[in-house]
């Protein structure tokens, strides 16, 4: 039993010597990373990074900034696995790197094996590269948590690269994380990115889920002076200040927009839809005949503009519905009725071709029953209230 524990006596001082401190060198981290052998390349820059002298050393946190974005890059499950918070550690790694490098005129580098200098720009854009492409790559692979993640990279390796900030906003938007979506797309108009786009989905942020159209009209306006040639642009303004019942300022924008693009259908019918709201009856039934000859299927506008024509009608009925049972009443709802019925025979036409332009819309097939019953109609009366109970409107 003595024997026993004086062999164990002698054993612990070999175990100690066994188990001495790795002596700190930089070349051998490096090289150790240049051969892939990752798991001693982090052994090694982890104590050259504790040492006093070597951790004033800026390539020393360049090096370990490398190597750690390598484990954070790799596919290679037991080297990935070495460090939970790699590319955190390398980010945190080149940001010390640059603390100890500054006011120096040499940006830092590494030579590669055919004697080339590897500048830390060059680095930091080939991994930016590497995330970028990942993200896409995940993105298509419906993997959009993945791939935000991986632009959010990018976004912190290349700091001023446009394109992560526009995709990560992107993406961040078809996540509905809209108050993120919106901080990158800002970024992304901030560094100047070029593509109108992001103010596209801005737009939909903002006067969609954020339901903020004073701030999409803020941003629909410092669009289009970005981009003076965006034929939308001026449209979704227009549209915005309709919403918004600014009717007036539309219809200035709007007769701008004809004046500019006559041969464009839509002005005119948003043009005869402001003068709708603003009970110019008149102006509003030329706007729409202005588009119907631009285009004669246009069904929208002949919607509206049968609508215009019914205006007149509503009235009269109106004034009826509102007389008493006296016999001056009684005679004033006759001669309202002779004129009703002369109002809805100008309406008719208007109507029906309505119906030829969409048979299915229950709102013309309600409108013309109502006419056809005052007018005395009963076969074209039973044939649209037939066709609205097929449509699943009982009458």
């Amino acid at each position: 039993m003595k024997r026993a524990i004086i062999l164990l006596l002698f054993a612990f001082p070999l175990v100690l010597v066994a188990q001495k401190p790795i002596k700190p060198n930089l070349n051998k981290a490096l090289n150790s990373w240049k051969q892939g052998k990752l798991s001693e390349a982090k052994e090694m820059i982890d104590v050259c990074v504790v040492d006093p002298k070597i951790s004033l050393d800026p390539k020393a946190w360049y090096y370990r900034g490398l190597i750690y974005a390598s484990i954070d890059t790799t596919s290679n499950a037991a080297f990935n696995s070495l460090a939970p918070n790699a590319f955190e550690t390398a980010m945190e790694a080149f940001a010390k790197c640059d603390e100890l490098n500054k006011g120096s005129k040499n940006e830092m580098f590494y030579t590669d094996d055919t004697g080339f200098p590897v500048l830390r720009s060059n680095s930091m854009a080939v991994l930016g590269s590497f995330y970028m492409n990942s993200g896409a790559v995940a993105f298509q692979d419906d993997a959009a948590e993945k791939a935000l993640k991986q632009f959010e990279k990018t976004m912190k390796v290349i700091p001023n690269d446009t394109t992560a900030f526009f995709y990560g906003g992107y993406v961040a938007q078809t996540m509905e994380e809209y108050d993120k979506a919106i901080t990158y797309l800002n970024k992304y108009n901030e560094l100047g990115g070029k593509s109108a786009d992001s103010y596209s989905l801005l737009l939909n942020i903002y006067a969609g889920p954020k339901k903020d159209k004073n701030k999409a009209l803020e941003l629909v306006r410092e669009a289009r002076k970005k981009y003076p040639n965006n034929a939308d642009f001026p449209l979704v303004e227009i549209g915005y200040l309709i919403d918004m019942d600014k009717t007036a300022e539309a219809k200035g924008g709007l007769e701008s927009a004809v004046k500019n693009d006559p041969g464009n259908k839509t002005l005119h019918f948003y043009l005869g839809y402001v003068n709708s709201k603003l009970e110019n009856w008149d102006d509003a039934k030329k706007n729409f005949d202005a588009a119907l000859k631009i285009d004669p299927m246009y069904f929208d506008a002949q919607y509206y503009l049968a609508q215009v024509y019914l205006i007149d009608a509503n009235k009269i009925k109106t004034q009826m519905d509102n007389l008493g049972i006296t016999d001056a009443d009684k005679k004033r709802k006759i001669e309202l009725d002779k004129q009703l019925v002369d109002k809805y025979k100008i309406a008719l036409p208007y109507w029906e071709k309505a119906e030829k332009l969409n048979p299915s819309d229950t709102d013309v097939l309600d409108k013309l029953s109502v006419i056809y019953y005052y007018l005395g109609d009963e076969k074209n009366e039973k044939r649209v209230n037939q066709r609205l109970k097929e449509l699943g409107i009982d009458y």
